[in-house]
């Protein structure tokens, strides 16, 4: 799990990209929970054993589907791949409720992550909402507050799948926007389900809490939603959902893992690859990472014992992250050449002193060699490289 410090790294980092929204959609208002310590509740939809060839390959195909959620997720889902139509499905529900119209426009499972893209229509409003910049519409508090004056929006960090709850995952996030249509306000989410330990298979059931707000203050009311099961599960509340059927399919058989465990040691650092998973939409990587102890304390003869406050009080000493996480920021995907696979990629996706993930785009051909690389300068430096697969 990433610990309480680099939660915080993590964050500073988010509040500091927002600055360039206008060049970057993905860079939007709000992430949900990078990196929350979270237990793990060891249930799943479905688990398939198997996994099998991906999706199609080569230049002939074409996505039949331009699909919304990459214009709000472009930067971490790149480039729409070929086969994005055979785990996306569009028009799931559309109700309206306290005078908002919601639309489930757009749901997709990649084998970990489920995406979402969903829209909230004022229906009184005359004009557009959010701040326009660069064709863009960026969401102020104020205009979230337009939707809580209909007592309608997001009110528990919970969905629920086949009557299942699900804890908001970590490395979950969201985007949210204004369009040109008076009065709309839409959202783009990723649940990173295999955080969860949860994997889809087949036509499920979601739903969303994005419907009427419900009041979670007044535990004394006798019909409040948070109510558990006998098993202590939180079920599903009576009201405040929208609810939608999505097809899974069988994703997760077009999903192709491999899992280099080749050690890399450096003098900071020691990592290697555990697993890397090639799903219809994205790259997933996940790296085990062993500090070295005499880095360390080099580290701390330098800069000190650690992060103090404002008083000189040791908050918390530095730890192996401290030392090379400078590293493995650094590292992109690369191939046997050393050739940058994604320029504009997202890279590291969460880091702790044991474990980093990074995430990529779809990769339509798999090399038959791939590293993880530092390319401070655009080329990658391949005696640092840490091999993938």
């Amino acid at each position: 799990m990433i610990e309480q410090r680099e939660k915080e790294r993590i964050k500073k980092a988010y509040e500091t990209s927002l600055s360039g929204l206008q060049e970057d959609p993905w860079l939007a208002q709000r992430v949900l929970n990078e990196g929350k310590e979270k237990k793990r509740m060891k249930k799943s939809i479905s688990l398939l054993l198997a996994f099998a060839l991906t999706l199609m390959v080569g230049t002939a195909a074409y996505a039949a589907t331009q699909w919304g959620i990459y214009d709000f997720l472009g930067s971490m889902l790149g480039k729409q791949p070929a086969g994005a139509d055979q785990v996306m499905q569009s028009n799931l529900h559309q109700e309206t409720v306290n005078g908002v119209e919601i639309t489930v426009k757009e749901a997709g499972y990649d084998g970990k992550t489920l995406f979402l893209l969903y829209s909230y229509r004022i229906l009184d409003a005359k004009e557009p909402i959010g701040i326009q910049k660069n064709g863009a519409y960026l969401i102020t508090e104020a205009d979230e507050n337009l939707l809580y004056e209909k007592n309608v929006g997001w009110w528990i960090d919970q969905l629920w799948i086949n009557g299942k709850a699900v804890d908001m995952p970590g490395n979950s996030g969201s985007s949210i926007w204004g369009s040109d249509v008076p009065g709309e306000i839409i959202h783009a989410e990723y649940w990173r389900l295999d955080n969860e330990e949860l994997a889809l298979e087949g036509e499920i059931e979601i739903s969303l809490p994005i419907g009427e707000r419900q009041n979670l203050n007044d535990y004394r009311k006798v019909d409040h939603p948070e109510k558990y099961g006998e098993d202590g599960e939180l079920l599903p509340p009576e009201k405040g959902l929208i609810t939608f059927r999505f097809d899974a399919k069988d994703t997760l058989s077009k999903v192709r893992t491999f899992a280099a465990n080749e050690e890399k040691t450096m003098p900071e650092i020691t990592a290697k690859v555990t697993e890397a998973s090639f799903t219809p939409l994205m790259t997933y990587i996940t790296l085990e990472l062993q500090g070295n102890e005499a880095a360390l304390a080099s580290y701390k003869a330098k800069n000190g014992e650690g992060y103090y406050d404002e008083n000189g009080t040791l908050l918390f000493p530095y730890t192996d992250m401290d030392v090379f996480s400078g590293y493995i920021d650094s590292l992109t995907l690369v191939d046997r050449k050393g050739t940058i696979l994604f320029e504009e990629a997202r890279g590291c996706n969460g880091l702790s002193n044991t474990w980093a993930e990074f995430i990529f785009p779809h990769l339509e051909n798999i090399p038959d060699a791939l590293y993880l690389a530092p390319a401070p300068n655009g080329t990658a430096d391949m005696n640092q490289a840490i091999r993938v697969k």
